[in-house]
């Protein structure tokens, strides 16, 4: 299984060992990423084409996804990344994201799990230039996570004052505001 850290500087291990330098090419990471947090981890082709590859042309496009995809196949394994016509599906067990656990976190009302979980910006750092459309999906991304860090790190930051935690919640209220 494929483990990603995503708050942060990303970090990807796979059977807990650290990742092939294929994978971690950053078109190849971008892909199994994006696909990762796809709904139902699943796109169709073209999209993800045109996603990643748009400044090149039809053949040249073509030839990089072919690429990506074989290295992702090797990696994840054909069963767990398939394609069935023009849609490409990775299955909800070939990856696990810290951002998935965030997001169940806060979806359960486990504010300080949630806050754990939180150690950066998501992809921090991480930018593909010639990739716009992507470049506009993280963009969108990060700051809908921040949002909701900023709020789960204050209501972690309530109980732990009302706990009277008062250091551990100044703490939690200063990563807030940061």
């Amino acid at each position: 299984m494929i483990t990603c850290r995503t708050f942060g500087p990303v970090e990807v291990r796979v059977d807990h060992e650290p990742a092939p330098a294929e994978l971690l090419w950053r078109k190849n990471l971008a892909l199994l990423i994006y696909l990762a947090r796809s709904p139902h981890r699943r796109r169709s082709r073209q999209h993800l084409i045109g996603l990643l590859w748009a400044d090149k042309d039809e053949k040249a496009a073509r030839h990089s996804w072919t690429e990506a995809l074989r290295v992702l196949r090797q990696i994840v394994c054909e069963d767990k990344l398939t394609a069935e016509g023009d849609t490409i599906e990775l299955a909800d067990d070939a990856i696990e994201l810290d951002v998935d656990r965030f997001e169940r976190a806060v979806a359960s009302g486990e504010a300080a799990r949630a806050s754990d979980l939180i150690t950066g910006d998501f992809l921090e750092g991480f930018a593909i230039g010639d990739a716009s459309e992507f470049e506009d999906w993280l963009t969108a991304e990060r700051s809908t996570l921040r949002r909701q860090g900023v709020e789960v790190l204050a209501k972690d930051a309530d109980g732990l004052l009302a706990g009277g935690r008062v250091s551990d919640a100044a703490q939690r209220a200063e990563r807030a505001a940061a």
